[in-house]
């Protein structure tokens, strides 16, 4: 027993000793939860805007990004299902260098959000806490960055955001290498309550933006004596602002001539003072000296360099010689960039002259006379503004007053403008002389110069109203004393960036208007209506009292240009909102923002894409005319609305300069709300508004930006979409602004109902809430109206839909399938199905449900309940289904248009369909059915004014005494315009008396019928034949008072007339229905024993198509037997032409054949046949990847339904297909309009244009990137070359080549590679150029090659084993067990206990 105990306690030991010897040696703890499974599984870089994948960083991918673009950040990830009910978050960190734009739920405040995969923002991004110097600012949008935490929706085991998380790149942070590192810019983790840190994530970011300073030219000239040192020449560096590294030093290089003596560089936009000197070289005259000032660390930019540059006393330059100032090479150091290379003005450069004067001169003015480029809107429009129509820009280049001036203006020499002012040179403490003018009519005056209307600047302004005289009195001279022209005085700098060049002689300005008080010497006015001649001008500037001389003589012009309309700017005062919240827009039409911007008569254009509806639309200083809608147009997928506004200003002008100089600005305001249908994305204030002027084509105006405010300014997008509908086919203007608006949506799949009258463009999304709800959002239809059920479907999931089908139940009257799809019950209108329409990625089926079959809420038919049916008649229900799966962002609709028939009275007045689709789709198996809202009609229609027609019947005899009726009863007709509509029987039980009740008064034009009675069986001559004797029926009386019919008994004799008869003939139509019918008039002609007579009737919708013709002679014979007369009837063309059975006529643009039975007379409409042909292209690289298929299948359309019929278009076919024996009517005698669908092609996109279809395949490229490692001990023999060449082959054919250095970090990507090649993959491989003292080795493939290049050192004396050390021998490190060892350790220990146990026992046994 004791050995026993040995045993056990031996065996435990060993057992011990093993499990002891195999676990890791690590400190462990056991968790109470596990986070396996909890991990990312997409995190992708893309640009929000279009969707383009930048970056996939799962994949090993580093984004490239540039300013300008917003980013998103998409992520998803796994949630394993024992955390599905725990709590679970998104950790990230955004590094400097971006800082975020939007964010799921569309808000910064921590707390709850909707519309998203997450429950609440648990931390908002308030900055890293790393960035210097002060920047960002607290709270400002650049500070958004930094940590960020969303807490999971509980229940979800996927977890994404998808275009939520927006950002874009800080250029604060920007060096001007374009593959400068951000590194650890994006850092995102996952947590729960319990662990920390679960699949973090690091990835660094490259931009590729080279950010570089320029300059600014603001002093460009100076003039210095000898001696003098100049001080105003000014220039500013431009580029914007950068975070500058502490202790750096900022540089800038000066060159001058070497005979000029360098006295210092002043900074006085940031550090203010002189820079250092660091060093001065000369070559070739020139002398450059570096410049340099310490920086303290800041966030900076907009440097001010005044250069002191001292002319000697003693030069020998002559007078009136120039020399150049040149500043570059401007450096700053970027605090933190990687790789350090800064920010520099690299090549560019700011030239500056200095002009050198001896002394002698008394003054010096420097002149730009101009030709001045302006908009002419009085040549088709009105005179109501002003423009500048010639100008002359001064400068003193002394720093000492000239003599006394005088400005003399000789304006308009052919009188083709009217003139209502000019500016003259000011400065303060100028005092001006009297004003002499004279004005285009005739008269003449001075004036006092108290009304000069001086500026803040270099100008003052007289108006033709200052002097006394009308706004539209044309001034033609004008003479005033200057004084003298202040030191130093500058009328051009203003203006500088409008010259080409600093060139006196250069004489043309063409861009922007620049305000009245830029100009020293401006004439001002407008061209009369309807003239564009040069309004041609002499300004002339001399010394007072003396004559002027040629070179103080100017011509100035002014030159008609097309109108412009111009881009305002505005506002958007949101940046992000969920779908169904609501935002405004707000700005100014004419922005006066540096541009003159007149505008004379504007339209503007709202612009409503799917999703969205705008109200409130309000302007300043005009009248709205009411809405005309334009239309609806539909661009990439999305439908969009256009409704046209005119602004009534009358024949005023709206913007700078009005009449009187002043501006009289234009100020537009409006709210947008938007729907769970809106597209996911960023919108502009240009999808909405589009600007522009009555007649813009007629006039030939343009557009043009505005110089300082464009972004998103024009409707280009929309021109080809919107066609000639709007502004005649041109584009228009809009608000500029750049931020824009993020539309996001909840993380579903929706589906949005609408009622769309097309003639209005007005939507209805029916309100079941209240009775007033309900009337407000049911349009009402009357006879011959269109209204159109439109259904729209939208994937906002973040996973692709793998089966969407819609069901929508038709407007057919007494349909009712339950509450599921008639929830206020069976439809109560008949209207009629007009054409089913649909997006290309849904096609539509026509079903039939069976009989009895109704649905509650969230339930939709199943096969087994309905059949599919051909004939749009026979279906009671459509069903749209998709072609192929939805993806995230994408969806479909149906737009089922109905018309209301004529045949519809006053009897459906407020009968109503509520109809509601129902929405079934499946993701990855699971399926989901959702009733959606409700759509509603109603009717009415005003019931017709009517008059009632008495008839009352009296007999008499010859002598006019009334004596007793011979019959008991006669008929009577009523006709209305001349056709028999009714008739009636009087009787001496009536009294002989009846009415025509309800009688229609009037047309639809309001023309009033005329009723009219006759006693059915009168001959042509009025008389009857009634109880054996003849009386004559004469008819009294009016419509108002009611009609008497007389029948007065003739004398007694035997009339020789023959016995009468009479002709029914009836209309019958076949192809047509009877609508169509009804739109057609024939005429039949009567013929006798088949000679025609001239009796004729027409047959239209008002008698039936069917007339009488009455009292016909049964015979020809007055006594005695003869023939019977035989009557037939023919149908006769628009001549006159009899038509025999077989022959075609011509109804509007309509054939048909007539044809005859007895008296009925049928047209059959001719139903020609066609053919539709096409061509497939193929847009694929002429098939660089091998996928395009030998043949499509091509499916044909009639009305946007499915006709069944399907054909080929093949490679052996030449790509051509068509369709054939095509009727051209449908069964209602309707044109068919045919289009085609192809069957998707897989990799490629579709699109159609007509009959041509075109597949477009992007050849699949491939990125391959090389690298080159070193094995040399970091050069550590110097061998290693400066760069080495890498050619890239692809099946062994030289496909390109590179040189890799160390500026590169050896490394390269050969990008857009093609990845086959006939359909085959293509073999990619590298070969080096071999490299001295290095031994080349090449690994991976296309996904990354490795050239190795190993040092090989040079072969010594025996075999390179220095004796001297370790007697030539190799020496390795002891084996301490570090790896690994101890793990063999203890198995040998458990072995040896083992093994002990194992002798015990043989002990035992021998024992």
């Amino acid at each position: 027993m004791k050995n026993r105990v040995k045993q056990v306690f031996a065996c435990l030991l060993s057992i011990l000793i093993v499990v002891v010897g195999i676990t890791p040696m690590t400190n462990s703890v056991v968790n109470a939860e596990t986070t396996t499974g909890l991990q990312f599984t997409s995190i992708k870089i893309v640009e929000s805007e279009t969707g383009t994948v930048v970056a996939d960083l799962l994949n090993g991918e580093t984004p490239k990004l540039k300013t300008g673009v917003t980013y998103a950040l998409n992520v998803s990830y796994s949630v394993p299902s024992n955390l599905q009910f725990s709590n679970t978050y998104l950790n990230l960190r955004l590094g400097d260098g971006v800082y975020i734009k939007t964010l799921p739920g569309a808000t910064f405040t921590e707390g709850p959000v909707v519309s998203t995969g997450f429950e609440s923002l648990v931390k908002t991004p308030t900055g890293t806490g790393t960035s210097p110097y002060g920047y960002p600012a607290a709270g400002s949008e650049q500070s958004r960055n930094g940590d960020l935490k969303y807490k999971s929706k509980v229940s979800l085991t996927n977890v994404s955001s998808v275009g939520e998380i927006c950002f874009v790149v800080d250029e604060a942070y920007l060096n001007q290498d374009p593959n400068q590192i951000l590194s650890n810019l994006f850092k995102l983790s996952l947590s729960t309550d319990a662990t920390n840190n679960i699949d973090a994530k690091s990835f660094n970011a490259i931009s590729t933006q080279e950010l570089q300073y320029g300059f600014w030219t603001n002093q460009a000239t100076e003039v210095l004596s000898k001696g003098g040192t100049t001080s105003t020449l000014n220039v500013s560096n431009t580029g914007g602002k950068s975070l500058t590294r502490a202790g750096s030093k900022t540089t800038v290089q000066i060159v001058y001539p070497s005979d000029i003596e360098f006295v210092s560089l002043e900074e006085k936009g940031l550090y203010n003072t002189n820079g250092r000197v660091v060093s001065t070289t000369e070559s070739g005259g020139l002398k450059t000296t570096t410049v340099e000032w310490d920086e303290p660390g800041s966030y900076s930019g907009g440097l001010s360099f005044y250069p002191h540059l001292k002319v000697p006393a003693n030069s020998t330059r002559p007078n009136g010689s120039t020399f150049d100032v040149v500043i570059k090479n401007f450096s700053k150091t970027i605090w933190n960039d990687n790789p350090n290379v800064g920010r520099t003005s690299k090549a560019q450069e700011a030239k500056m002259v200095v002009t050198i004067i001896d002394g002698n001169t008394p003054e010096r003015i420097l002149s730009h006379g101009l030709v001045d480029t302006m908009p002419n809107w009085a040549l088709k429009k009105n005179d109501t503004y002003n423009v500048r129509l010639g100008s002359l820009l001064l400068k003193n280049e002394l720093s000492i007053p000239t003599q006394p001036k005088t400005i003399e203006f000789d304006i308009d020499n052919a009188d083709t403008a009217i003139i209502r002012g000019v500016t003259i040179p000011y400065a303060p403490g100028m005092t001006y002389g009297t004003i002499h003018w004279t004005t285009a009519d005739g008269r003449s005056g001075t004036a006092d110069p108290s009304v000069i209307r001086p500026s803040g600047d270099v100008s003052a302004l007289i108006t033709n109203e200052a002097l006394g005289l009308g706004i539209n009195d044309s001034i033609k001279t004008l003479k005033v004393d200057l004084g003298p022209i202040p030191a130093s005085y500058d009328g051009i700098r203003r203006m500088q960036d409008l010259l080409e060049t600093w060139n006196p002689s250069n004489k043309y300005v063409y861009d922007e208007y620049y305000g009245w008080s830029y100009i020293p010497a401006g004439i001002y006015g407008t061209w009369k209506k309807g003239t564009n001649a040069d309004v041609v001008s002499t300004i002339k500037v001399y010394t007072t009292g003396q004559a002027p001389a040629a070179t103080e003589t100017f011509k100035v012009v002014g030159k008609s240009d097309k109108p412009r309309v111009v881009n305002g700017v505005g506002t958007i005062n949101k940046t992000q909102i969920n779908g169904g919240d609501s935002f405004k827009v707000s700005g100014r039409i004419d922005d006066a923002n540096w541009d003159w911007n007149p505008l004379q008569e504007p339209v503007i254009y709202m612009i409503m894409p799917e999703g969205f509806e705008y109200s409130n639309l309000t302007v300043t200083n005009g009248t709205l005319s009411a809405p005309s809608y334009v239309g609806e147009f539909e661009k990439d997928g999305t439908k969009i609305k256009v409704w046209k506004y005119s602004i009534d200003i009358g024949d005023e002008t709206r913007g700078q300069y009005q009449p009187n100089f002043t501006s009289k600005n234009m100020n537009i305001s409006f709210d947008v709300k938007t729907d769970k249908i809106a597209r996911v994305k960023t919108y502009h204030i240009n999808d909405f508004l589009g600007i522009t002027t009555k007649d813009f084509k007629d006039i030939d105006a343009v557009i043009k930006r505005e110089k300082w405010d464009a972004s998103n300014w024009n409707t280009s997008k929309y021109t080809a979409t919107f066609g000639e509908k709007v502004n005649s086919g041109k584009d228009m203007v809009s608000l500029s602004e750049g931020p824009g608006i993020k539309i996001t949506q909840a993380y579903e799949v929706s589906a949005k109902s609408e009622l769309l009258i097309p003639d209005t463009g007005k939507s209805y999304v029916y309100d079941n809430t209240s009775v007033a709800a309900k009337e407000e959002t049911t349009p009402v239809l009357k006879p011959g109206d269109d209204a159109t059920l439109r259904i729209t479907v939208r994937n906002n999931m973040t996973s692709q839909l793998d089966r969407v089908s819609l069901f929508v139940p038709l407007l057919k009257k007494d349909l009712n399938f339950g509450a599921g799809f008639m929830p206020e019950g069976k439809n109560e209108l008949p209207l009629e199905l007009k054409k089913v329409e649909t997006t290309p990625n849904f096609e539509v089926k026509y079903i039939k449900l069976k009989a009895g079959k109704t649905y509650p809420i969230n339930e939709s038919p199943q096969p087994a309940d309905y059949d599919i049916v051909t004939d749009p008649a026979d279906a009671n229900m459509i069903m749209l289904v998709s072609r192929s799966a939805v993806a995230p962002g994408d969806g479909g609709r149906v737009d089922i248009t109905y018309k209301v028939g004529n045949d519809v009275t006053h009897l459906y007045n407020e009968k109503k369909n509520v109809i509601t689709p129902v929405l079934d789709y499946n993701i990855g198996g699971n399926t989901s059915t959702l009733t959606r809202e409700p759509a509603a009609v109603s009717f009415h229609v005003d019931a017709p004014v009517t008059r009632d027609i008495t008839v009352k019947k009296l007999w008499k005899d010859h002598a006019g005494t009334a004596i007793t009726a011979p019959v008991t009863s006669v008929d009577v007709e009523l006709l209305k315009d001349g056709a028999v509509v009714e008739e009636k029987q009087l009787t001496a039980a009536n009294g002989w008396t009846v009415t025509f009740d309800n009688l229609e008064k009037a047309n639809a034009a309001g023309v009033d019928y005329a009723y009219t009675v006759r006693e059915k069986g009168l001959d042509a001559s009025n008389d009857i034949k009634l109880g054996g004797a003849w009386y004559k029926a004469a008819t009294s009386g009016s419509m108002d008072a009611g009609f008497t019919v007389t029948n007065k008994k003739a004398l007694t004799f035997t009339p020789m007339i023959p016995a009468t008869t009479k002709l029914t003939v009836s209309k019958e139509w076949s192809g047509l229905s009877q609508a169509n019918a009804n739109e057609q008039s024939v005429t039949v002609k009567l013929f006798k024993n088949g000679v025609a007579t001239s009796q004729v009737k027409v047959l239209d919708k008002n008698n039936n198509f069917k007339a009488s013709f009455d009292n016909l002679p049964d015979t020809d014979a007055v006594n005695g037997v003869s023939t019977k007369n035989v009557y037939t009837v023919k149908e006769v063309d628009a001549d006159g032409n009899a038509l025999n059975a077989g022959d075609k006529i011509k109804l509007g643009d309509k054939e048909f054949v007539v044809s005859y039975d007895g008296s009925k007379v049928k047209n059959t409409l001719v139903n020609p046949k066609s053919k539709l042909e096409g061509d497939k292209v193929w847009n694929d690289a002429n098939d660089q990847d091998g996928i395009r298929p030998d043949e499509v299948t091509i499916k044909l359309f009639a009305n946007g339904v499915d006709t069944g019929k399907t054909t080929k278009a093949t490679k052996l076919g030449n790509w051509e297909y068509k369709f054939e024996n095509l009727a051209k009517y449908d069964a209602n005698g309707d044109e068919i309009v045919y289009s085609v669908v192809e069957i998707g092609v897989p990799g490629y996109t579709a699109e159609i244009n007509g009959t041509t279809i075109t597949n477009t395949h992007d050849p699949a490229k491939i990125d391959i990137p090389v690298k080159k490692i070193w094995n040399d001990d970091n050069d550590a023999k110097g061998k290693r070359t400066q760069s080495v060449h890498i050619t890239l082959f692809a099946d062994g054919v030289k496909a390109d080549e590179v040189d890799l250095n160390a500026g590169d970090n050896w490394a390269h990507t050969f990008a857009n590679m093609p990845k086959f090649k006939d359909g085959k993959l293509i073999k990619y491989t590298v070969k080096e150029d071999a490299v001295a003292s290095y031994e080349s080795k090449i690994t991976g493939d296309e996904t990354e090659f490795q050239v190795t290049n190993t040092y090989k050192e040079p072969v010594k004396p025996n075999g390179g084993n220095d004796p001297g050390k370790n007697g030539g021998k190799k020496v390795g490190k002891p084996n301490t067990f570090d790896d690994g060892g101890m793990a063999l350790y203890s198995m040998m220990a458990g072995l040896s206990g083992l093994a002990f146990i194992a002798v015990s026992k043989k002990r035992k046994y021998s024992k």
